[in-house]
């Protein structure tokens, strides 16, 4: 028989991993419809940025019509989004996580030590994903210029797998942000065992959170066209930025994940073995 020590030991170890299985499709339409619930936040949060990446987007613009490279302003504007929506991303995450009344006496837009630290999470995921991206496509990049199909090959196999590697690891690690957000950062080991047994569930809740719209701006590049001319260009300008500003909402995703996993208290369940041996 066993002691009643050794039973509280497999109790508490059954208890520490307890998996919840996160409820995909109810978390996908809570962050569809937050922008629509939550409409005054969603403009005290959103304008200085969608102001700022639109002035960004129009200088962008007029950088392409003297003959710089699109790669370098479309470059320019990634790390524009990312520091501008910053200070958004945060109010948008403590949000969804702790309601109204965490951000009623949050400022629309600054900087402070948590937006630094959100940040610096952001930059470390891209860099992440260069290193496990950028050498394969150069690899590639060097067989196609060159006519060399093994090394094309090679370079292409070694770009998907390190794609793949990326996004399981984005996967794991995306509590980080929501966790950075409310001040609740633990680090990096414990994102990553919150989100053991659900990196399906997450990874369904992160795309189909962004999915419409995805859908809404391609459609809305087909209906316009890539090169319009003048006032059709400052206009698909303006409403690319805004769906830009509005995938910005879909953040609501992991971060409602992370409250159900990680905030939410819930009843453990004893299987009948530990239950008999108490």
């Amino acid at each position: 028989m066993e002691s009643p020590a050794t039973a509280t030991q497999q109790t508490n170890v059954q208890h520490r991993f307890t998996v919840v299985q996160l409820p995909v499709f109810p978390i996908m339409v809570e962050s569809l419809l937050m922008p629509l619930n939550y409409l005054p936040e969603l403009v005290k949060f959103a304008k200085i940025p969608f102001l700022l990446i639109l002035a960004a987007d129009m200088f962008c613009y007029v950088l392409e019509r003297q003959d710089v490279s699109r790669s370098v302003t479309g470059s320019s504007m990634a790390i524009a989004h990312f520091i501008l929506f910053t200070p958004f991303s945060v109010a948008w995450t403590k949000l969804a996580i702790r309601g109204r009344a965490s951000v009623a006496k949050h400022p629309a837009f600054a900087y402070s030590r948590t937006q630094w630290a959100y940040l610096l999470a952001t930059t470390a995921m891209m860099l992440a994903m260069l290193v496990c991206v950028g050498p394969p496509f150069l690899l590639m990049r060097y067989g196609q210029q060159n006519f060399d199909h093994q090394i094309m090959m090679l370079g292409g196999t070694c770009f998907f797998l390190g794609l793949g590697v990326f996004l399981i690891g984005y996967i794991r690690l995306a509590f980080v942000f929501p966790a950075i957000a409310i001040g609740r950062y633990a680090g990096v080991s414990a994102a990553w065992k919150q989100t053991a047994g659900n990196i399906e569930r997450l990874a369904a809740i992160l795309v189909l959170s962004y999915l419409p719209y995805w859908l809404i701006r391609e459609a809305f590049e087909w209906y316009i066209g890539y090169h319009p001319p003048g006032a059709v260009a400052a206009l698909r300008g303006i409403v690319d930025m805004l769906l830009v500003a509005l995938a910005t909402t879909a953040l609501a995703g992991p971060a409602l994940a992370y409250k159900a996993i990680a905030l939410e208290p819930r009843v453990e369940v004893v299987t009948p073995a530990v239950s008999a041996a108490l």
